[in-house]
């Protein structure tokens, strides 16, 4: 399901993290904000996301934390165009035994490509997984 278009700084047309992402549609993610200075997004743990113990499976929260990255470049640049990561560490602390939210930022951007940092924490707010990554931003008349 893709939810109702937020105010955004690039063009949701296409969808609402500005470019089509099939496997993000598919797992059921949402955007929740999308700003110039950071993007959050979220999930709903399903049965279907889960791993052998029943919590959130770390490829779901993988994922999760890369696309808020890249919606969170999108959202400085204010273009809709294609991100691909560069590099991408993980750190992961706790199972997500319930919905899962995440926030990612910039941390400083050159013409190109950033350096971003993002975290996924559970509905209490305790802390699942933290990323960091780098990012290209594509040229979008490519």
């Amino acid at each position: 399901m893709i939810p109702a278009m937020i105010t955004v700084p690039y063009d949701q047309s296409v969808s609402p993290f500005g470019v089509k992402i099939p496997f993000a549609e598919h797992l059921g993610i949402q955007l929740v904000s999308a700003v110039k200075e950071g993007a959050a997004i979220s999930i709903e743990k399903r049965p279907e996301l889960a791993n052998s113990f029943g919590a959130m499976h770390g490829g779901v929260l993988m994922t999760v934390l890369d696309l808020v990255m890249t919606v969170a470049v999108r959202a400085h640049y204010g273009v809709a165009s294609g991100v691909i990561t560069i590099d991408m560490s993980i750190g992961f602390m706790n199972p997500g035994l319930s919905a899962v939210s995440a926030e990612g930022r910039v941390l400083n951007a050159g013409k190109s490509t950033c350096f971003c940092e993002s975290e996924a924490r559970d509905e209490s707010g305790l802390l699942l997984a933290k990323a960091i990554g780098t990012f290209r931003l594509m040229d979008p008349k490519r």
